[in-house]
């Protein structure tokens, strides 16, 4: 009789076999709130004043957004020129120095060839005196120049920074 008692015993429902009831007890109630919440909202208004307000915040950051935006654009433009300026500044020194390093190079090798060709150790003394005389005047005459286009390179920068930190407005 016990095997008759276990046959009427109810079988206990598996985790799976409850799944799809829970899935659909679910869904019914997730739409019956969603269906409750909609009636509710539907006739639902916004008062006038947070609406003014929300917009009038609205309006003012959007006018941030755009100041801010155009104050960027202006700050990448000037900092394009300064790089510019510089860059075209450190390219004419660049060449500058270059054309003194040739130009002294030249000169040295005009100076041994003809210290090579002298008969003499006097006319070699000579040469070597006239050169090193030479070689001092040039080398302190590009020294100054080298140093004027510097200067006149660093102020042409300075001015243009300045230009553009006068050119910035403030924005807030």
């Amino acid at each position: 009789m016990e095997w008759l008692y276990k046959c009427q015993t109810p079988i206990e429902a598996s985790p799976q076999a409850r799944q799809p009831m829970d899935t659909t007890v679910n869904t019914q109630f997730g739409k019956q709130a969603f269906d409750q919440a909609e009636k509710l909202f539907k006739d639902a208004r916004v008062p006038e004043n947070v609406q003014v307000l929300a917009q009038q915040s609205v309006a003012a950051s959007k006018e941030l957004y755009a100041k801010t935006a155009a104050a960027a654009q202006d700050g990448a433009k000037a900092m394009t020129e300064i790089a510019d300026t510089a860059w075209g500044s450190t390219k004419m020194l660049n060449e500058k120095f270059v054309q003194n390093l040739t130009a002294n190079a030249e000169a040295a090798f005009s100076a041994a060839q003809a210290m090579s060709a002298a008969k003499s150790l006097p006319e070699i003394a000579k040469l070597q005196s006239e050169f090193v005389q030479k070689f001092a005047a040039q080398a302190t005459e590009q020294t100054k120049e080298f140093f004027d286009l510097s200067t006149r390179a660093t102020q042409h920068l300075l001015e243009k920074a300045q230009a553009a930190t006068k050119s910035f407005k403030p924005t807030l």
